[in-house]
């Protein structure tokens, strides 16, 4: 008796939720002026290319927007911009040095950095990883509703869970600033990264915006 009770409540439940999505499906979220192209091709000086990911890759993102350019400077120095964007999905919080060493990486360090932001100052990952004979400095974070930049993927994805149960609407974005090291120079590379990314920041925050359904 008891199971056909518990039976009969989760069949009520699952009705009610399935009613509710029904009746109030999830908004969607708009981006800026259209789509992730909106972010600027220039940058305080950076001048960029796009560039396309391996049909795998996009296949194993499932991704509603993805951004991949490289940027130039006149000094030289360039830098890679990766943004992936979700809506009403908690996908967007893969681990990178999970994706970095599939792909054959090895990692050499790890750490945290602070950037500035317009609303303050908020911490960022970064690692070195190598391969090849390569290094790479990478900084990543993700971003999401309330203007969440944040380092913690488990303080995003609890952002994103508050999100949906108090709107229903959720969207998630990953971001990703790399650039190469010559010669083990850890810190220039950080510094670099880091200043590009402090220049991307208010530009990001402004390619998301609450739209309709």
């Amino acid at each position: 008796m008891r199971l056909v009770l518990k039976v009969a409540v989760l069949a009520i439940v699952l009705a009610v939720a399935a009613a509710y999505v029904w009746l109030r499906p999830p908004e969607r979220m708009a981006l800026g002026a259209g789509s992730l192209d909106a972010f600027p091709a220039e940058l305080d000086g950076w001048r960029s290319e796009d560039r396309q990911f391996d049909d795998v890759v996009y296949k194993e993102l499932s991704a509603d927007a993805t951004l991949l350019r490289r940027y130039s400077r006149a000094d030289g120095a360039s830098v890679w911009l990766v943004i992936v964007y979700h809506e009403n999905e908690r996908y967007g919080a893969h681990d990178p040095v999970v994706c970095y060493t599939a792909q054959g990486w090895a990692l050499r360090d790890q750490g945290t950095v602070t950037l500035a932001h317009e609303a303050g100052e908020f911490d960022v990952n970064w690692m070195v990883m190598a391969a090849g004979g390569e290094e790479r400095m990478v900084l990543y974070w993700w971003y999401t509703a309330g203007d969440l930049a944040t380092a913690d993927r488990s303080e995003f994805m609890k952002r994103m869970a508050a999100a949906g149960m108090r709107s229903n609407t959720t969207f998630g974005a990953f971001v990703r600033v790399s650039t190469d090291i010559a010669d083990r120079q850890y810190r220039p590379a950080l510094v670099l990264a880091q200043e590009f990314a402090e220049a991307a920041q208010p530009e990001i925050s402004r390619l998301f915006v609450a739209g309709g359904r």
